[in-house]
């Protein structure tokens, strides 16, 4: 019962990372507590399984208590996780036209 307990949290963990915005993947203990269900005290080695099973990989900074995700690794989408990604990058597309309008604007300054 406590492997399956284990199992579950590791997939509430990338669950949650999964809907964290890319800027958005570092995470408090707390935060981490609360979305997996489990003592804080505990987060570290819910995290550190997660790493060794090469779930995700990141950082751990033990003193500001706070998890930083580069990667976590790829799973089947449901038609929910579609829609994120969908949402995510209507977002990047946004923020790419925003870049490209301000260089489009600087470049004269620059000429």
């Amino acid at each position: 019962m406590r492997y399956l307990e284990q199992k579950v949290r590791i997939v509430a963990l990338l669950e949650m990372i999964f809907n964290a915005g890319k800027d958005e993947r570092s995470m408090s203990f707390t935060k981490i507590s609360q979305g997996c269900s489990v003592e804080e005290g505990d987060v570290e080695l819910l995290v550190m399984k997660s790493m060794s099973l090469g779930l995700i990989r990141g950082t751990i900074d033990e003193v500001a208590r706070v998890v930083h995700v580069d990667w976590a690794m790829p799973r089947y989408l449901s038609k929910s996780h579609l829609q994120i990604m969908h949402r995510k990058m209507q977002e990047w597309e946004l923020k790419m036209d925003n870049v490209i309008r301000l260089v489009e604007n600087s470049s004269q300054e620059v000429v």
